[in-house]
C-alpha cells in the first residue's frame, strides 16, 4: 500500500497548475505574435494553449480539493499527471516525424532542423510532470493511504 501526504498533493497540484497556466498564457501570446522564450519554444498553437489550460484546470481543481481536505484530490493529481505525460508523448512523436523528414527523407523544408527546434513548452512540462506522477503512480492498482 502506497502512502501520500495531502500536503504533498497541495504542493504538487499548486506548482503544476500554475506552470501549466503560465504555459497556456505563453502559447496564447505566441499565437498573437508575442515572442516569449521561457521554457521551450512556444508553438503559437491555440490547441496547445487549450490543452495546457485544461491540464492546469485539472491540477488547480485538485489543489482546491486538497486545501479543503478532500482525499479525492489525489485523483486530480493522477489525472493531471497522466494528461501532461500524454501531451509530452505527442510532442515526442512530432519530433520523431520531423527527424524522419530531416534525416531520412531529406525534405528541403527541414534542412538544418535539429531536435532542439521541437522542444516545446508542453514537452518540458510533460517531462517535469513525471515528478507529480511518481507519488500517485499506484493509485489505479492498489489503494493508497492518504495522510492529512
Amino acid at each position: 500500500m502506497s502512502r501520500i501526504n495531502l500536503g504533498q498533493v497541495k504542493w504538487l497540484t499548486g506548482i503544476f497548475g500554475l506552470l501549466y497556466l503560465i504555459g497556456g498564457i505563453i502559447e496564447v501570446l505566441a499565437y498573437f505574435g508575442k515572442e516569449i522564450k521561457v521554457i521551450g519554444v512556444p508553438t503559437g498553437d491555440l490547441f496547445a494553449a487549450f490543452a495546457l489550460f485544461t491540464i492546469s484546470a485539472v491540477y488547480l481543481t485538485g489543489l482546491k480539493r486538497a486545501v479543503e481536505g478532500d482525499l479525492r484530490s489525489v485523483s486530480y493529481l493522477y489525472v493531471g499527471a497522466l494528461l501532461s505525460i500524454g501531451l509530452a508523448l505527442i510532442a515526442v512523436l512530432v519530433m520523431g516525424s520531423d527527424a524522419i523528414e530531416a534525416y531520412l527523407l531529406h525534405n528541403e523544408d527541414f534542412a538544418g532542423w535539429s531536435p532542439l527546434d521541437d522542444v516545446t513548452t508542453y514537452l518540458v512540462l510533460g517531462v517535469l510532470s513525471v515528478i507529480a506522477y511518481l507519488p500517485v503512480k499506484d493509485v489505479s492498482k492498489n489503494p493508497i493511504k492518504v495522510r492529512a
